[in-house]
């Protein structure tokens, strides 16, 4: 037991800063996008109560809700046309909120969420793959472009780079110690437990240290003044006070912001059910109500709308993962999970009380350090990710210099030729490609079907025979066989 409570603990305070620094990242985007209507504060507000929410009643308590790239992306395309047609913003998102919020509930009570099942490892990997190389490709653009900033100091550049790469390194070194052979097992799988908060530690005094030393002046992170809307307005928007027709004709976007939020949440969802070592059943549907009701809340409020964070939930179930070196193949395996909700209640308690009580301590975390602990997070969940693996070995080009423990290479269960393997492959990477393109394009409202595509692109795959039954259950899994949907 104490070793569960220092490994919740170890959690709370790793995604504390994971949670917290997004989330003012993404209220600084809404922010310009909606020439101040939103802002951090409504974020982390809308990131709190919604967590709280979600985190007592939900039946997933893994999965770590938060505003997502995608989501933000949305309401920033939905404030461009509220203003090219003179519509009130506030209430045309409320309305859409809500619309969006009946379509979840009939989703929820219907039990749609089942047809999730016709999405395998082909959808989960790929859609994995795409958030944290987003996680990764964003951290590293902000210090990256400070070098082609001409109001910035090479010496400044430079400066933040390494600390971010401190970071990261410390991050990374601390959290292999389990894995390795030195010392106490106890005392590594403690570090290794506490490595990114560790990591941030080292990240401050490394910058303090520059600071001092050099005179240096970092941005560090920024907090709301207070707890008011950044607009001027009160919390709770009169969705009454719009035109009847803006209320009906809000109904037209709200299918797609419902498709967005469905396949974010239930993809991440399904991503944390399948986690080796988890024991408690899954309960899709009774996640999507709860998704429903928080929803129409945020709606309502004025506050950013939120699901399942891909790279939170993974690296959450991560943090609270028991994990061994099979001495065999020489791959980690875990052993066990810690299965509880106190890590995403806590965690969301203190993502609300930041704002009141922790303003002059968060402050004086440089965001370079930040930086370099998005770009951990998104290490981190590429690990594990079988098709990120696979990229590597497309490397290949003599079947016999694949990797003996490999669970594709022959003599293994699961396998399969080169060629095969390869051609699977690219197929992932194209779609990959496709909806990197998309996200970035003015085309991006299209990223949610594109999402759901991933499913029927991986059944026409099957259906057209680009590969046996037999390949496919190797590099994938059979369509239809998740345990975890049924009609309740």
């Amino acid at each position: 037991m104490p070793d569960n409570k220092a490994k919740l603990f170890a959690s709370v305070c790793f995604l504390f800063f994971a949670a917290l620094a997004p989330a003012i990242a993404f209220g600084a985007v809404l922010t310009g996008a909606t020439n101040g209507m939103l802002g951090a504060t409504e974020v982390i507000v809308g990131t709190a109560i919604g967590g709280i929410i979600y985190a007592i009643g939900c039946g997933q308590p893994l999965s770590i809700l938060a505003s997502t790239g995608s989501v933000v992306t949305y309401t920033a395309i939905l404030y461009t046309t509220c203003m090219q047609y003179g519509l009130p913003f506030f209430g045309t998102y409320a309305w859409i909120g809500i619309w969006t919020s009946v379509i979840l509930m009939a989703v929820a009570v219907t039990s749609s969420s089942n047809l999730v099942r016709f999405f395998t490892k082909f959808t989960d990997e790929t859609f994995a793959c795409l958030v944290a190389c987003i996680f990764c490709v964003e951290s590293a653009k902000k210090i990256i472009s400070m070098f082609f900033n001409p109001a910035i100091s090479g010496t400044l550049a430079l400066s933040s780079a390494l600390i971010a790469l401190v970071t990261l390194y410390a991050g990374l070194f601390l959290s292999g110690l389990k894995r390795q052979p030195y010392g106490p097992e106890a005392i590594r799988n403690i570090v290794s437990d506490f490595a990114p908060t560790i990591a941030v530690a080292v990240g401050c005094a490394f910058a303090s240290w520059l600071t001092a030393t050099y005179g240096l002046s970092l941005d560090a992170l920024s907090l709301p003044a207070s707890l008011a809307p950044t607009a001027a307005r009160s919390w709770v928007i009169d969705i009454f006070a719009v035109p009847n027709w803006v209320k009906l004709a809000a109904l037209a976007p709200a299918p797609a912001c419902a498709i967005l939020l469905y396949m974010d949440q239930n993809i991440t969802t399904r991503l944390v059910n399948n986690s080796v070592g988890l024991k408690k059943k899954a309960a899709y549907h009774l996640d999507m109500f709860w998704l429903s009701l928080i929803t129409a809340a945020t709606s309502i409020c004025g506050l950013p709308w939120i699901c399942a964070s891909t790279v939170h939930s993974i690296t959450h179930v991560k943090s609270l993962s028991d994990t061994k070196v099979n001495e065999a193949t020489g791959r980690e395996e875990v052993t066990g999970v810690i299965e509880s909700r106190w890590t995403p209640l806590v965690l969301n308690i203190l993502i609300g009380c930041a704002i009141l009580y922790l303003k002059p301590i968060l402050g004086q975390i440089p965001m370079c350090v930040l930086n370099g602990l998005f770009f951990y997070l998104g290490l981190s969940a590429m690990r594990g990710n079988e098709f990120i693996e696979r990229v590597f070995m497309c490397m290949i080009t003599d079947s016999k210099k694949m990797p003996k423990t490999h669970p594709l290479s022959a003599g293994n269960d699961r396998a399969t030729d080169l060629g095969t393997l390869k051609k699977f492959t690219y197929m992932q990477i194209a779609c990959l490609g496709v909806m990197w393109w998309i996200k970035g394009s003015p085309a991006a409202m299209l990223f949610p079907i594109l999402i759901a595509a991933l499913g029927p692109v991986r059944i026409v795959a099957g259906k057209a025979g680009w590969f046996s039954q037999k390949d496919l259950n190797n590099l994938d899994e059979q369509v239809e066989t998740d345990p975890g949907y049924v009609a309740a």
